[in-house]
């Protein structure tokens, strides 16, 4: 996760709702000295554990000690959220607290050869300064399975 921007945010008064894009700056870094085939991500925004967003990103192919930069949009559906008593004191406070993971799965192969599975979940918690609508906090740490 190289850096996050918040975007969009638009609301209607007809249906009462409230939304705004996510752009997340993901890097896919393969150490390897074979190339790392990855199939589509799936990346999820959540509020106190309240699913608020979910975007795709496409598969593709890191070269052997290679990094592979890509944007992953999420439209955050906040309008859920507009009753959550947590979620309306946040907003006062100016701060709001999401939290992301995204998962990557694909394949290396080994001696050139024997194909190996790898997945690798990236977890982010992020803090929104409401004002700005700028990033003031964000914390990443991955996960890797062979």
């Amino acid at each position: 996760m190289n850096s996050i921007t918040l975007e969009n945010l638009s609301s209607s008064s007809t249906s009462s709702s409230l939304n705004m894009s996510v752009v997340a700056d993901v890097s896919v870094k393969n150490p390897n000295a074979a190339s790392y085939r990855y199939g589509s991500s799936l990346t999820s925004v959540y509020y106190n554990e309240i699913l608020v967003g979910q975007a795709k990103a496409p598969p593709g192919v890191a070269q052997a000690r290679r990094t592979v930069r890509l944007n992953v949009t999420v439209d955050l559906m906040v309008s859920q959220l507009i009753n959550d008593a947590q979620f309306t004191q946040d907003l006062v406070t100016g701060d709001v607290r999401f939290k992301s993971s995204t998962l990557v799965g694909g394949k290396v192969k080994v001696f050139g050869m024997v194909p190996h599975h790898v997945d690798v979940m990236m977890n982010c918690s992020l803090t929104v300064d409401v004002s700005t609508l700028s990033l003031r906090n964000q914390s990443c740490w991955q996960h890797v399975w062979l």
